[in-house]
C-alpha cells in the first residue's frame, strides 16, 4: 500500500512524532470485529475478545467467511469495525439522559434519525442502544446505496424503522423534528485507506474541500431536525481538521448547538481532538484498535419534551405494514418481492415482531440453508406440511418457502442472494 505524499505530509502535521507509529499501524492488516443483535441471540464466537467501547462488540482472532454463515442474513450480528461500534455507547449515554430528564419509571421510547445511514452498521448500533418502542428513520441519499441500507435493516428485524431515500433538505421541508439525529457524513475516506484502496486512489486535497463544503450543507440541515433540548451526532471516517475538528467548530459557532462531553473511561484510550479544546473524538489506528473514526456529541439549546412516537399515517413503520416505504409517502420505496396478499414479505418474517405460529417452520442445515440463500430449490423433511413455509437456521428465520413436496420452491428475494459457493 502505498499512500499519497500529500496524505502523510498531512499526517506529519497533525500528529508530529506519533506519524511514524501511525504510518505503521496503518501497515498492519485491519482488525475483524462484529456486534450481536440483542433481540437476535443465536451466534456465539468463542474465542472472541471484547470491543472495551461497545457491550455487544467483539474482536475475533481471524475473518471467517462471513457470507457462508447464515446466521450473518439472519441478522444475529452485523459485521462492523470497531471503531464505528462506539455509536451503540452513545446512544446508549444520550437515551439516559433524556430518560432522566423525562423522569419516567420506565424506559421512554424516543425518536431518532439516521441522515446519512447506509450500509446500516451505526443504524442497527443506535436501533439496539434505543428503549423498546421507539421510532427509527435510517435516509441514504444515493439510491444503490439506499437498497443494500434496507437489506441490512430488514435482516436485523426492528419493527419501528422507516427507510427513506431523501435529500437531508426534505426533512426540513417537512418540518420533522428528532430527539437524537446522527450524521455519520460523506467524507474523503482516509480511515478506510487500510481496508480501502479506492480510498487511496481518490485522495485529494480537492476532495478534501468538497467532502467539507457538503458536510456543511447537510450539517445545516441536520440541526433544524433536531428537537430543542435534543442531540446531533457528528462523525466522519477521515483524519484531517477541515472535516473534522473545523466542522465541530462550525456546528458551535455558526448552528448554535452546544457541544457534549461523553466523559469515555480513561482506560478506553480514545484520544480527543487536534488544535480543538471542544470535547471530540478520533479513533486513530496506531492508538485504539479499530479504523479511522472522528466523533463529536451536541445539544441543541432548549426544553427537551417527550417525542410522541406514534408514525402518522402517512409515515407507516415496518411493524403495521411489512414493507419499508417513504417516509411521508404513499410510495413503496424500495419493492419488497411478494407472491400473493397472502405471503408475508421479508421483512415481515425477518422482524422480531412478526407472529411465526402462522405458519409452520422448517429448520435446516447448514448445506440446506446456504442452498436456499443462493435462492435453489431445497427438499425439506416429509413431515414438514405443504404450502408455506418459515426457513429457519438454528432457530432464526431466513425467509419463506412454498413446499410442494417433491422440494420447496424458493421465495428469498432475488437480489439478495448469495453467489459465492
Amino acid at each position: 500500500m502505498t499512500l499519497p505524499s500529500g496524505f502523510i505530509d498531512q499526517m506529519r502535521s497533525l500528529l508530529g512524532e506519533e506519524t511514524d507509529n501511525f504510518l505503521h499501524a496503518m501497515e498492519l492488516p485491519p482488525a475483524v470485529s462484529i456486534r450481536l443483535n440483542r433481540r437476535k441471540p443465536g451466534a456465539s464466537f468463542p474465542e472472541a475478545k471484547p470491543v472495551k467501547w461497545c457491550r455487544c462488540g467483539y474482536y475475533l482472532p481471524q475473518r471467517p467467511v462471513f457470507t457462508l454463515d447464515p446466521l450473518l442474513h439472519a441478522g444475529a450480528y452485523y459485521v462492523q469495525d470497531a471503531s464505528s461500534m462506539i455509536y451503540h455507547e452513545v446512544v446508549c449515554r444520550l437515551s439516559q439522559r433524556l430518560q432522566q430528564e423525562a423522569d419516567c419509571s420506565t424506559p421512554l421510547p424516543l425518536s431518532l434519525l439516521d441522515l446519512c445511514a447506509a450500509p446500516g452498521g451505526k443504524t442497527t448500533a443506535m436501533i439496539d442502544a434505543l428503549p423498546d418502542g421507539s421510532s427509527i428513520v435510517a435516509n441514504e441519499y444515493v439510491a444503490k446505496r439506499a437498497s443494500i441500507l434496507r437489506e441490512n435493516i430488514a435482516k436485523w428485524g426492528y419493527p419501528d424503522t422507516v427507510v427513506t431515500n431523501l435529500d437531508s433538505s426534505r426533512f426540513v421541508s417537512n418540518g420533522d423534528s428528532f430527539d437524537i439525529v446522527a450524521v455519520d457524513a460523506p467524507c474523503s475516506g482516509e480511515g478506510m485507506m487500510r481496508k480501502e484502496a479506492e480510498a487511496i486512489r481518490q485522495w485529494s486535497p480537492e476532495l478534501i474541500e468538497n467532502c467539507a463544503a457538503l458536510q456543511k450543507e447537510i450539517l445545516s440541515n441536520a440541526v433544524e431536525t433536531v428537537k430543542p433540548g435534543g442531540y446531533l451526532i457528528y462523525s466522519t471516517c477521515t483524519f484531517n481538521r477541515k472535516e473534522n475538528e473545523e466542522n465541530a467548530q462550525f456546528i458551535v459557532s455558526e448552528l448554535g448547538l452546544e457541544p457534549v462531553d461523553m466523559n469515555f473511561p480513561e482506560e478506553w484510550d480514545i484520544p480527543s481532538g487536534i488544535g480543538t479544546d471542544l470535547p471530540v473524538y478520533r479513533f486513530m489506528p496506531h492508538l485504539t484498535e479499530g479504523e479511522g473514526l472522528f466523533l463529536s456529541v451536541f445539544r441543541k439549546p432548549g426544553e427537551w419534551t417527550q417525542s410522541n412516537t406514534r408514525k402518522k399515517e402517512n409515515a407507516p413503520s415496518l411493524k403495521r405494514t411489512g414493507a419499508i416505504k417513504n417516509y411521508k409517502s404513499g410510495k413503496q420505496s424500495l419493492k419488497s418481492e411478494r407472491t400473493s396478499e397472502d405471503t408475508p414479505s421479508i421483512e415481515q418474517i425477518l422482524s422480531v415482531d412478526f407472529d411465526r405460529s402462522k405458519f409452520p417452520e422448517a429448520d435446516v442445515d447448514l448445506q440446506r440453508a446456504l442452498s436456499y440463500l443462493r435462492k435453489e430449490a431445497i427438499i425439506l423433511s416429509p413431515d414438514i406440511p405443504k404450502g408455506l413455509v418459515i426457513i429457519t437456521y438454528k432457530g432464526l428465520p431466513l425467509g419463506m418457502a412454498k413446499n410442494i413436496g417433491s422440494r420447496a420452491n424458493n421465495l428469498y428475494p432475488k437480489n439478495w442472494r448469495i453467489l459465492m459457493q
